[in-house]
């Protein structure tokens, strides 16, 4: 009886905390659909909202997460407001030829606030400043430029996103990593 009793503890101990941790990454129960606003765009940056809204359509269908409807359908509602896309030097090298430094890599990047809605119970489920970037080097194709323009280890023709115009290719992947983290956020939620 003794033994029992001793097997038996750890276990009932065990228990609560392996509910804990199945449950903690999980939605909320009564959620089960989504609706995606199209990103509102603050910045000068026309193009961004396009791209954004089609990868994070995109990355929802393909994680199959939760079912996009409409607003009027949904148990809740994804906003992304672009708040800015800045360009600044990544990488400066001074250059024997032209006698000064020169920008070797440029960094965009793509800041948001993300709001993440509870239409059933009214209330915010996520609320959160989010960025991401993408390096590119100006005149040099993004699929030859030997660079790692993400940031996942890859280079070049080991990465199948770094691929087109540079800076439209920086662009890209700043927001395919915007809209990984922007899901990870709300599976994450609970």
């Amino acid at each position: 009886m003794k033994n029992i009793f001793i097997v038996c503890i750890p276990i009932i101990m065990l228990f609560p905390a392996c509910m804990f941790y199945s449950f903690r990454g999980s939605l909320p129960a009564h959620i089960h659909s989504i609706s995606l606003a199209p990103a509102m765009n603050e910045s000068t940056e026309f193009s961004v909202a396009e791209i954004l809204n089609n990868e994070l359509n995109k990355l929802m269908m393909e994680e199959n997460v939760l079912d996009i409807v409409t607003s009027d359908q949904a148990d809740s509602q994804l906003k992304v407001v672009i708040t800015s896309v800045t360009e600044k030097p990544h990488t400066v090298l001074f250059s024997d030829e032209l006698g000064m430094e020169e920008v070797e890599e440029w960094r965009i990047t793509i800041s948001t606030r993300v709001t993440w809605y509870d239409v059933k119970r009214d209330e915010i489920l996520l609320e959160k400043k989010m960025s991401s970037w993408g390096v590119y080097a100006p005149g040099v194709d993004i699929s030859t430029d030997n660079l790692d323009n993400d940031g996942d280890n890859l280079i070049d023709s080991d990465d199948s996103d770094e691929v087109g115009s540079p800076r439209e290719s920086a662009m890209n992947i700043s927001v395919r990593r915007l809209m990984e983290d922007i899901v990870s956020e709300i599976t994450n939620t609970w």
